[in-house]
């Protein structure tokens, strides 16, 4: 166990009320993230089948409630298992989800080369002409681009320490080189890749621009793979590659904020019968959410609350950077000095229990 609610009690002096205080926040900020990432699971599942069937798969269909049905059991046997059966299951699906997304959107942009000096063209000129600047929408495009670049990769937020804090690692700063790169790979490369798709696929500018506006997020980005590859089989293809990322992506994400909440829940209290309330209402949530798109309703409004948590989450992790920076220079020093000695609290300059045992095990 580990993570923002643990370092943040550390660094505050051991405050009890600190420890807890961020618990509560990060459970509520997962609460509001729930619903929309257990629909885009069995969304996926209805691109998919759509590939298959050759028709658009209604949301109120059987199909969208059996994979609710199936989601949901998955969901519980993963998580009742505990924080490594999570473990297990992401570190199978999230490396497969990378590795097909990025060589499916590498290989679109390579076969519509020609549209790339335009993706630059577009990319600049619209960027900084002065109705962009001037009129407002630079500043729209920088807060979308931060709020969606804050639920890529967590930079700043605290949240991810929590997993890599269950890491095995002979160094701390072994594992903070880790999470380095994985903001690197989340937005850089993922999300600047998705980008050239969006733009390279031009079809904001065709006379269907209204109805792709219209569309989710996952039809969206399908459209620009159509508008890249045409109507035949390498669009099914396409369609069904990105579509199973798009579920594994928003599958393990749900199981991710799961066992986080339940690191959060243990920093509360340790009673399983609290914990498993907590599991339970996870659950609750997310079936919530899925019936409620299933339903037709508008749940819009979660994305602004959950925008909201996660800045909220920023503005409460970021004084407690600046508080422990001063621990993270000495363990990069004595992670570059690389001279055989174990890490301890005589090193950091902070109590680190967990490295201390690990130290006399040695």
């Amino acid at each position: 166990m580990g993570g923002l609610p643990y370092y943040g009690r550390r660094l505050l002096k051991n405050a009890a009320w600190a420890g807890a205080a961020l618990s509560v926040l990060y459970i509520i900020y997962a609460f509001l993230c729930f619903p929309a990432q257990g629909f885009n699971t069995i969304s996926a599942v209805g691109a998919i089948a759509g590939v298959f069937t050759g028709t658009v798969i209604e949301t109120n269909s059987a199909l969208y409630w059996i994979s609710f049905a199936v989601l949901i059991a998955a969901t519980a046997v993963i998580s009742f298992g505990g924080i490594k059966k999570v473990t297990k299951v992401t570190d199978l699906l999230v490396p497969v989800m990378a590795v097909i997304y990025i060589l499916t959107v590498i290989l679109l942009i390579v076969f519509n080369i020609p549209r790339i000096p335009w993706f630059f063209g577009a990319v600049f000129s619209e960027a900084f002409r002065p109705e962009a600047v001037f009129g407002g929408a630079f500043g729209i495009a920088l807060s979308q681009g931060i709020k969606r670049g804050l639920m890529s990769n967590e930079a700043g937020q605290g949240t991810i320490t929590m997993p890599a804090a269950a890491a095995d690692a002979k160094h701390p700063c072994d594992q903070g080189c880790v999470q380095a790169l994985g903001v690197f790979l989340d937005t850089i490369v993922i999300c600047t890749l998705t980008g050239f798709v969006v733009v390279m696929g031009r079809v904001w500018l065709t006379e269907d621009s209204a109805a792709w506006f219209e569309l989710g997020k996952l039809d969206r980005f399908l459209a620009s793979c159509g508008a890249l590859t045409g109507n035949g089989t390498i669009y099914h293809l396409v369609t069904m590659l990105v579509s199973v990322c798009f579920g594994l992506f928003a599958f393990t994400c749900l199981v991710g904020f799961m066992s986080f909440t339940e690191m959060c829940a243990n920093r509360i209290s340790t009673r399983p019968a609290f914990i498993n309330t907590i599991r339970v209402l996870c659950l609750v949530v997310i079936s919530f959410g899925v019936i409620a798109n299933i339903a037709g309703m508008d749940l819009s409004a979660l994305w602004d609350l959950s925008d909201f948590a996660n800045i909220l989450m920023v503005y409460c992790n970021l004084p407690l950077q600046y508080i422990g920076f001063k621990y993270v220079l000495r363990a990069w020093e004595h992670f570059e000095k690389n001279d055989g000695t174990a890490f301890t609290s005589k090193i950091a300059g902070i109590d680190v229990t967990v490295w201390d045992e690990r130290a006399k095990m040695k």
